[in-house]
């Protein structure tokens, strides 16, 4: 959980010092909307964990999930919503398939999610969507989903369970957006014709609202 509330804590910042622009633009949000949101999970994650039936969870934690799901259809359009969602789900299942082959060929480590599957679905989620809301929402999709799936003959299944991968894929998707933004806005159109195209090349393969 430390991992979660740090890295949230880092997505805020970039919000306040104006590095999250370009996702604000695709969320189509005021800045002070997100930053409520991570400040709210934080602070509610530190009451203690709720336990429903064979469900255990935080507020905090089951509150950035319904967040989630909620801005996936909030200035959106439905294809590319449906399109993301799908992404999250796909990205999220082969991580599932991917710890049952290491489990059955006694690898461990990779019998669980770890660091590494929330650093390529970051990466890979914000290659494929080229934009910065869908690309944190299906990020976090995808590692809500696997750690779900890998948490199935549990006695309690949790959403705190590696909710500080789920923080580090989304915040991977989100810190990449940002940078790439800035990249081909400071410096590619002060360069040649080649660059400027590729910078339209890079905008045009977005999802878009």
């Amino acid at each position: 959980m430390l991992v979660s509330m740090i890295i949230l804590g880092i997505l805020a910042l970039m919000i306040i010092v104006g590095l999250g622009r370009p996702i604000l633009r695709d969320l189509k949000m005021n800045w002070i909307v997100p930053l409520v949101f991570f400040v709210a999970v934080i602070g509610l994650n530190f009451i203690p964990v709720i336990s429903l039936g064979a469900f255990s969870f935080s507020i905090g934690t089951l509150v950035f999930y319904l967040g989630i799901f909620i801005m996936f259809f909030i200035f959106s359009r439905l294809s590319s919503s449906i399109t993301a969602m799908a992404l999250g789900l796909i990205a999220g299942g082969l991580i599932y398939a991917s710890t049952r082959i290491s489990y059955l060929t006694g690898n461990e480590y990779f019998a669980t999610t770890n660091w590494v599957y929330a650093l390529v679905t970051g990466i890979l989620m914000f290659a494929i969507t080229r934009n910065g809301k869908y690309s944190f929402l299906a990020s976090s999709i995808a590692l809500l989903l696997s750690n779900m799936l890998v948490q199935i003959g549990s006695d309690t299944i949790s959403l705190n369970y590696n909710f500080g991968w789920t923080m580090l894929a989304s915040g991977v998707a989100f810190t990449l957006h940002a940078v790439s933004f800035l990249i081909m806005e400071k410096w590619i159109p002060k360069t040649n014709m080649k660059e400027s195209r590729l910078a339209h090349m890079f905008e045009s393969g977005r999802l878009e609202d």
